[in-house]
């Protein structure tokens, strides 16, 4: 290890003769402590120092610490999941010393997942270089803007066709008062320019009428997965943007609010259930939630929006899980083949499950 890094996410706390060492269940560890001396190698594992370092520094302190008992210590550390990593596969990547700054935290939280130190900035690199179409820039769509943003995505998206109404504010963090009247797609895009220079977020003053709107667009700017924010035309924007992904084999999420919850599914072509498998499964077996359905698909019965900033944000928060999952491939994502809905009323979460249809065309 050329630059042992102590993760500065976890809680370091020597206590009596013992030492605490992270807090999740599970991955904590307390280990003996007597001397100290762990606790003082874990402080100079600071990504800069080396081995030599940590040495130099300590042997004054510990009289009868030779090199081979600091790097015995950290081996052992670094056996344990979690803990220890090599700075030097960090700053010697092709990441930019902008770009780990600017990501530390991030970096820092995905290293939760990454249980030999090893994986952190290929996760960065992927969701970094990753490019992804966001449908509709409304509460659920400004929430996802600003936190692919923030998360590192670099080349966004944006597609609304909708002006800033007053109303919006109340849910819609993209937006302030000096952008009522102004095009969502523009005033997300300043916003976005404001909040990260870097970013390249390419915005369409378009509204989806079919199939062919979503797929052109993912064709002509290589995406590489899709967020379905948008809820009109009802049932109909799913399907268009269904059948795109299933054409193209992109990776989508839907999601939004309805009453008192929120939803959302994500769907991988040839691997989960598509939007198309929940309808041919209610056709084959509820009757009259077909019915029910097919009223909607035809006639469309739009409701009022009657959601908060803070539910499209807590929503939004699972979605983006789930698009870090894909991207990364750390794991897979949670919510393949069922509905997750999230009802505020008791903060119950619940799953429908959604198998594939034998008859889809998504098999």
């Amino acid at each position: 290890m050329k630059f042992p890094y102590f993760k500065k996410q976890l809680s370091l706390i020597p206590y009596g003769e013992k030492l605490s060492i992270g807090a999740t269940p599970d991955f904590a560890l307390e280990i003996t402590d007597q001397s100290g001396l762990v606790y003082d190698i874990l402080c100079n594992c600071n990504g800069i120092n080396t081995i030599g370092d940590i040495y130099n520094k300590l042997k004054y302190k510990y009289n009868d610490l030779d090199i081979e008992e600091v790097i015995d210590i950290t081996d052992r550390l670094s056996s344990y999941p979690l803990i220890l990593e090599d700075y030097a596969l960090t700053v010697e990547s092709s990441l930019t010393p902008r770009e780990i700054e600017r990501h530390s935290r991030t970096m820092n939280f995905l290293s939760n997942f990454d249980y030999l130190g090893t994986e952190k900035v290929n996760y960065m690199k992927k969701i970094i270089s990753s490019n992804v179409l966001i449908i509709g820039l409304g509460g659920v769509g400004s929430s996802l803007a600003m936190n692919l943003a923030a998360l590192g995505v670099q080349k966004l998206y944006g597609v609304d066709f909708d002006k800033v109404d007053l109303s919006n504010l109340n849910r819609q963090l993209l937006y302030s008062e000096s952008d009522v009247g102004c095009l969502k797609s523009e005033a997300a895009k300043k916003k976005l320019d404001m909040f990260d220079s870097s970013i390249q977020f390419t915005t369409f003053q378009l509204e989806i009428t079919c199939m062919e709107d979503v797929e052109t667009l993912i064709k002509e700017y290589n995406i590489d997965f899709v967020f379905c924010a948008a809820d009109q035309p009802s049932i109909w924007i799913y399907k268009w943007i269904n059948e795109a992904c299933l054409n193209t084999q992109t990776a989508w999420i839907y999601g939004g609010n309805s009453e008192a919850s929120s939803y959302f599914q994500t769907i991988i072509p040839k691997e989960t259930s598509c939007f198309n498998c929940r309808e041919l499964n209610l056709k084959e077996f509820s009757t009259e939630g077909y019915l029910k359905y097919t009223e909607v698909k035809n006639h469309g019965y739009a409701t009022q929006n009657n959601c908060l900033a803070a539910t499209s944000s807590c929503i939004t928060s699972f979605m983006i899980f789930d698009f870090i999952r894909y991207i990364t491939k750390f794991e897979t994502p949670r919510v393949i083949n069922q509905l997750f809905t999230l009802d505020y009323r008791d903060y119950t979460i619940s799953y429908l499950p959604v198998k594939k249809n034998q008859m889809c065309n998504c098999r």
